[in-house]
């Protein structure tokens, strides 16, 4: 009997010393999951927040619409109206237009650099997740829409055409990490 005594304060003063170990673990391990998720609800603020990614997620959503401009963008213009036809012109490859901007309109400059923004912004994110700073689920429901409408096959939001174009720009442009990312996301 005085075995088993000592056997179960033994077994009692280890569950005991370990209790704050276990607590101390559990502890860190809801710390680090709430930094993380704080991180990701700045960077999506700071991604939904930018002017030029307002005006890329309008680009997407929209097959004609009025799309704001920044102050004295192009001339004293508040607005331009732009279309599907816009987007696919603003997107072509220099080569088709010349050598640098010139042989492209003021709005098509202005299209293409808020679509430089657009993807800048994705390549980051892909990198976040290459460096397990973040996971495609901690990202996947502020950005599945728009990588659909980019990425999806089946997704009839903007004409295939268009897409085509946009994947074009990309791949000809060294954003190949792109299309990476949006595979990570299963489209």
């Amino acid at each position: 009997m005085i075995v088993d005594l000592e056997s179960g304060v033994a077994i009692g003063a280890l569950a005991i010393s370990i209790s704050p170990v276990m607590l101390g673990i559990y502890q860190y391990v809801k710390a680090q999951k709430w930094k993380k998720a704080e991180f990701v609800s700045k960077e999506i603020k700071e991604f939904y927040n930018d002017f030029d990614i307002k005006r890329a997620l309008i680009l997407l959503d929209w097959n004609s619409n009025e799309l704001p401009l920044k102050e004295d963008e192009i001339d004293n213009k508040k607005k331009i109206h732009f279309t599907d036809d816009l987007i696919f012109s603003s997107l072509a490859l220099n080569e088709n237009k010349g050598n640098d901007l010139t042989g492209f309109s003021k709005e098509e400059v202005v299209i293409r650099r808020i679509f430089d923004s657009f993807f800048g912004w994705l390549i980051m994110f892909n990198s976040y997740i290459d460096t397990k700073l973040v996971t495609v689920n901690d990202l996947k429901p502020y950005l599945i829409y728009w990588i659909q409408i980019l990425s999806d096959a089946n997704s009839s939001r903007k004409p295939k055409i268009v897409k085509e174009q946009i994947w074009k720009y990309i791949d000809t442009y060294g954003y190949d990490k792109l299309r990476v990312f949006c595979r990570k996301f299963g489209v």
